[in-house]
């Protein structure tokens, strides 16, 4: 029996007649349809539906949806090529949840949590990840204040309770705050055994994490 071959992503490209950069980008989308690395390519003229930046959550143009992942502006065909190549796995869509948070689009990236909850594993695992750029570790804090109460957390509470575990104290720190951001009584346990940390700031946290989680 031959391996499974999972199928190439689709495309949306939004366009207007003025856009001076939109023609260069859809022929280069155009041609990784021709190469197999898109499986088709949807083009919509914002002229004559212009709707559709409301509906894909547009505020200028060239934007276009790779898979799922979400882009605005200028970008070489090679990079177009990388994209289709990742948009897809878990390693890919890691990473653009990084860039994204490293350039400041907090809001974009919250808005594809709560669209694609399965997503929250691959937001979680950059709190772990020392070597993230600051700015997207920020970025990871800055979605999950939004979201705090949000029962979409509660499938997060698992991972975070890992996190606690971390050998890196900051790690653990975090996880603990994320864990009152759930508001969730099954963070109760994880955040209680926190208060015998090794690191006295875990400590702390803990205790301020279990502060807003509802009285057991």
């Amino acid at each position: 029996m031959s391996a499974s071959v999972t199928p190439a992503p689709d495309a949306i490209l939004l366009i207007t007649p003025e856009c001076p950069h939109c023609p260069q980008l859809l022929e280069s989308l155009s041609q990784l349809v021709k190469r197999g690395a898109l499986g088709r390519l949807q083009i919509i003229n914002l002229a004559q539906h212009p709707q559709a930046a409301q509906q894909y959550g547009s505020r200028s143009v060239p934007w276009f949806r790779i898979g799922d992942l979400d882009f605005t502006g200028v970008h070489s065909q090679e990079e177009l090529r990388q994209w289709a190549a990742v948009a897809q796995t878990d390693a890919g869509i890691r990473h653009y949840l990084i860039q994204q948070l490293n350039d400041g689009q907090r809001l974009l990236v919250e808005s594809k949590i709560r669209a694609h909850p399965q997503w929250l594993p691959l937001l979680i695992s950059i709190i772990a990840d020392i070597e993230a750029p600051m700015q997207a570790r920020i970025g990871v804090g800055a979605v999950f204040e939004s979201l705090a109460g949000n029962d979409l957390l509660l499938c997060a509470i698992p991972a975070l309770g890992a996190l606690t575990q971390h050998t890196d104290h900051r790690v653990r720190g975090d996880a603990c705050y994320y864990l009152g951001m759930t508001r969730a009584r099954d963070a109760v346990a994880l955040l209680t055994a926190c208060l015998h940390d090794s690191n006295a700031d875990v400590q702390e946290i803990a205790h301020e994490a279990l502060a807003m989680l509802p009285v057991h």
